[in-house]
C-alpha cells in the first residue's frame, strides 16, 4: 500500500476551485495570422437575410427558379390533365370518369356517402354531351340522358355505356336532382 500512495498524489477539491483552466486556442491569435479577407468576414456580426441567401449567388438563384417552375408545372398538369373529377353533390362525394374500352366509351360514376350526417338518396338524372368544337358551331349537339338511383348505402358504383364515337375526347356531364344541379367537364381516360 505504501507504493500506491507514492505513485499517486491526491488533490483535494478545494485546491482546484481557484485554479483557472488553460486554453491553448486563441481566436485573436488565429485571426492575427489570417488573410485580410478572413478578418473582414469575421468582423461582420450581422446575419445574412433570407433574400440575400436566395439571391446572393447565381447557383442559389437558379435553384430557386427551378423550384418555382417545377411547382407551376405540377400544378398545371394536375389541374388540366385530370381524367377523373370529384365533386360534392347532395352531401355525397361523386367521382366521375369516362374510360375508353376498345371501341366503347364507358362512364364510371362512384358515389361515396359522408361518414356522418345525412346525404341525398334517390333519383339522379344524368345528361352527357360532347364538347362543341369551333368547327361544329351551329350543329345540334348529341345529348345522352340516363337516370341512376343513389341509395342510403355508403358506396354506390354505376357504369354506363355512352353512345358516342371514340373520336370525342371531352364531354360535359350534368347531374340533376329536384333540388340541385351540377355540371362538370370530363376528359376521356386512355
Amino acid at each position: 500500500m505504501s507504493d500506491d500512495k507514492k505513485k499517486y498524489t491526491l488533490v483535494s477539491m478545494d485546491e482546484n476551485v481557484e485554479k483557472e483552466p488553460e486554453f491553448y486556442y486563441s481566436r485573436e491569435h488565429r485571426l492575427s495570422r489570417a488573410s485580410p479577407r478572413v478578418r473582414e468576414l469575421n468582423s461582420k456580426t450581422s446575419k445574412m437575410s433570407v433574400a440575400k441567401r436566395i439571391f446572393g449567388s447565381r447557383g442559389n438563384l437558379m435553384t430557386f427558379v427551378l423550384i418555382i417552375i417545377t411547382c407551376l408545372m405540377l400544378t398545371f398538369v394536375s389541374k388540366y390533365s385530370r381524367a377523373a373529377t370529384e365533386l360534392k353533390f347532395g352531401g355525397n362525394t361523386v367521382t366521375t370518369t369516362i374510360l375508353k374500352e376498345g371501341d366503347a366509351l364507358i362512364m364510371d360514376i362512384t358515389k361515396q356517402g359522408p361518414k356522418t350526417g345525412a346525404a341525398y338518396s334517390g333519383e339522379v338524372e344524368i345528361a352527357v354531351s360532347p364538347v362543341i368544337s369551333k368547327s361544329s358551331v351551329g350543329e345540334t349537339p348529341l345529348v345522352f340522358y340516363h337516370r341512376v338511383y343513389f341509395t342510403q348505402a355508403g358506396y354506390d358504383n354505376f357504369q354506363i355505356s355512352l353512345p358516342f364515337d371514340n373520336v370525342e375526347k371531352e364531354f360535359i356531364l350534368l347531374l340533376r336532382t329536384t333540388n340541385e344541379q351540377k355540371s362538370v367537364k370530363l376528359r376521356v381516360k386512355q
